[in-house]
């Protein structure tokens, strides 16, 4: 299956995704089916990502998508911003293929963590003293900043790009590296393990209160993994472990480009996203 083939599946599964979460009495299994195109569309990422003679622009192009795709965000009060997530992603993988060729590694590592850390106090400040609307903050601001704050997906979602970029060669690899990527966000978030460590915690070592204050906030506003929300259903509520049913399509994938009409992906996103919000609340 070639390039262009991943990404129309990832796209139907997206819009099936979207249609359950922003039309009323929608079944759930949509949500299930839509936990799959995220993956794909990752996968699909790295390839092209890898295959870019211009990383720049290739970058410059997912930072201007999800700047425009914010202004969407602010004005309809919603979380779905892909691009944002797929730009952190990029950026770190840049970052592993300078240090893979050597390329002033640690100089450009010291700037992103410095840039990630700035970005994320900014918001966490202004949040507080609350001078700006909270959703031009956690939306329009973080993507013009390029900050990992409020992705869509959290950090998880980045990581796993990671593993597949790193493994996008060897097949087997790739899918016992997902695999366990799984079985460990299943754990994670079907269980109420992190919430209870984090309690246990702090009634033994009332010292690490605020420390412990800050890891949950820090679990729920950039990790993606928020305590409050896990160990709920894994049918109803915890189901992002079945996105683990993309693994077929990302081992028939053959390396091959296939059409070219990037253009229409870019657009695609923020239109459907537009049109069925609007329909949802007219039946609302």
């Amino acid at each position: 299956m070639s390039s262009f083939g991943l990404k129309v599946v990832a796209l139907i599964l997206m819009i099936i995704d979207h249609a359950a979460e922003f039309l009323p009495g929608m079944p759930v299994w949509m949500r299930w089916l839509g936990r799959l195109a995220a993956p794909i569309f990752i996968f699909c990422s790295v390839w092209s990502f890898t295959y870019t003679r211009d990383r720049k622009k290739y970058l410059l192009r997912l930072y201007i998508a999800g700047v425009i795709m914010s202004l969407v965000q602010w004005k309809l009060y919603i979380p779905n911003n892909f691009f944002r997530s797929l730009f952190s992603l990029m950026v770190i993988l840049y970052l592993f293929e300078c240090y893979q060729k050597k390329l002033d590694f640690g100089k450009k590592l010291a700037f992103y963590l410095c840039w990630q850390t700035g970005t994320i106090v900014i918001c966490v400040i202004l949040l507080s003293c609350l001078c700006l609307p909270e959703s031009f903050i956690v939306y329009v601001l973080t993507a013009v900043m390029g900050s990992i704050f409020n992705l869509e997906g959290g950090l998880i979602y980045v990581f796993l790009g990671v593993l597949l970029w790193l493994f996008r060669n060897q097949k087997i690899k790739l899918a016992v590296s997902f695999c366990i990527f799984d079985v460990f966000l299943f754990g994670l978030t079907t269980t109420s393990i992190i919430s209870l460590s984090l309690g246990w915690l702090r009634f033994h070592f009332p010292i690490l209160t605020v420390p412990l204050e800050v890891l949950r906030y820090l679990l729920d506003t950039v990790v993606g993994l928020p305590p409050a929300e896990l160990g709920g259903s894994i049918w109803l509520q915890n189901y992002e472990w079945m996105m683990i049913g993309c693994l077929p399509f990302l081992l028939m994938y053959n390396k091959n480009k296939g059409r070219s009409i990037k253009w229409f992906f870019y657009i695609i996103y923020p239109a459907h996203i537009i049109v069925l919000w609007y329909i949802g609340n007219y039946f609302l």
